[in-house]
């Protein structure tokens, strides 16, 4: 009876790992890529009283695209429109403390 128990105890704890391993699995799918023909470039401009942080989104595509963008600053996910051999800012965050700031990108071409 003990040795049953043992193996039951077991065999639970295989499958809520496996469980695990699978939702840490689609917790860490890769992000959209950016189509080869956008570049993205992020600035902190030093104002009064803090730092803007810049996202330029340059395009050298045939057509235009939709980006969504968004920084570990400022989570709020702007859609701005890039047209064809254009370059479009986008003001994610104004007088921000630190100046440092990463940039979440996507870009789908339309």
């Amino acid at each position: 009876m003990i040795q049953l128990k043992h193996i039951l105890i077991s065999l639970i704890g295989a499958v809520a790992t496996d469980e695990a391993i699978a939702e840490a699995g689609d917790a860490g799918a890769p992000a959209p890529a950016l189509p080869a023909c956008v570049q993205v470039k992020t600035e902190s401009r030093y104002v009064p009283y803090g730092y803007n942080h810049i996202v330029t989104l340059t395009s050298g595509c045939g057509r235009p695209a939709t980006c969504t963008v968004a920084t570990d600053v400022n989570p709020e996910t702007r859609s701005v429109d890039l047209p064809p051999s254009t370059s479009v800012q986008v003001t994610t965050f104004m007088g921000a403390a630190a100046s440092t700031f990463t940039a979440k990108v996507a870009c789908t071409l339309r």
